[in-house]
């Protein structure tokens, strides 16, 4: 039996098409959900248009008994956004997935020595619910919390199901409450909301020691402009655009950033999408790997 969610998603999407009577609702959606008794669905219909969902008029029938015709109600626009968000981000969990079998060989370069690297502690934050699944990140993770001190801000669940040794960091992203030149290392695993980015690399920029290097790893970073308006180029600029939360960005917004506050910084693209942004807080040549 489908549930009232699938029913109530999909009444959403068909009323978005053209407005509907019950009967003619009923039809379009059993070969989309399977047999729904109609008692049952008047019952979900009364329940959207108590939350706002549907608007109902009456018409007069072919017959004469009086129709109600359904459509989509003030809060529907807001509702359809949410169950396009819900999908977009199961698309891209399961495309991540992909992605890892398909590449996992290349992750190990995030760990390749690419730069000097002096002992020193490390700062960690995880934002991306995306990074926090990768496996391979993980043990990445794991290795270096071996070898050298992590400090954490943020979400420290990974951490914890690691049973890594870390030192918690008080405050956010944009307000660190450590003192000035104190990592060698940060590493911004996913990206904050656009509005949040530029604030938070120039408080991670002030917490690195002379030489140390800033690596941000997005998750799903794109650059070039898209040609036609394919699936691809619909989901990538509505997930960077309505959804910024979902970890879709705009390559050339982050380049752009790192340009301007480091004399050295380039970028490694290990798989599509994923890419590693560094900066290094000295005077070098500018490199793009």
């Amino acid at each position: 039996m489908p549930s009232r969610d699938q029913i109530q998603n999909q009444v959403m999407l068909l009323l978005d098409r053209q407005p509907c009577h019950g009967y003619e609702l009923r039809r379009l959606l059993n070969p989309l959900v399977g047999e729904i008794e109609m008692t049952r669905l008047y019952r979900i219909l009364k329940t959207m248009k108590n939350d706002g969902l549907v608007d109902v008029s009456k018409t007069k029938g072919p017959y004469g008994p009086e129709r109600r015709i359904y459509r989509v109600g003030p809060r529907g626009e807001r509702y359809l956004r949410g169950v396009l968000k819900d999908a977009m981000g199961i698309v891209l969990h399961f495309y991540d997935a992909f992605r890892l079998h398909s590449f996992k060989e290349r992750l190990g370069e995030l760990e390749e020595i690419r730069f000097e690297r002096p002992e020193g502690e490390i700062l960690v934050s995880m934002v991306s619910p995306l990074m926090m699944g990768n496996k391979g990140m993980k043990m990445m993770l794991h290795q270096f919390g071996e070898k050298r001190p992590i400090h954490v801000i943020g979400d420290t669940t990974v951490w914890e199901q690691l049973r890594t040794p870390f030192t918690r960091v008080e405050g956010t992203l944009s307000d660190i409450k450590c003192r000035n030149s104190q990592f060698t290392e940060v590493w911004l695993l996913g990206t904050p909301h656009r509005s949040e980015l530029p604030s938070a690399v120039v408080e991670m920029k002030r917490v690195l020691k002379e030489k140390g290097v800033l690596r941000l790893v997005a998750p799903f970073a794109f650059f070039d402009e898209p040609e036609s308006p394919t699936l691809e180029a619909f989901m990538r600029l509505t997930a960077t655009h309505l959804f910024p939360d979902l970890g879709v960005v705009e390559g050339s917004e982050i380049s752009a950033l790192f340009e301007q506050l480091f004399e050295d910084w380039g970028i490694v693209r290990f798989q599509p999408g994923l890419v590693e942004f560094w900066g290094v807080d000295v005077p070098s040549t500018k490199r793009d790997v």
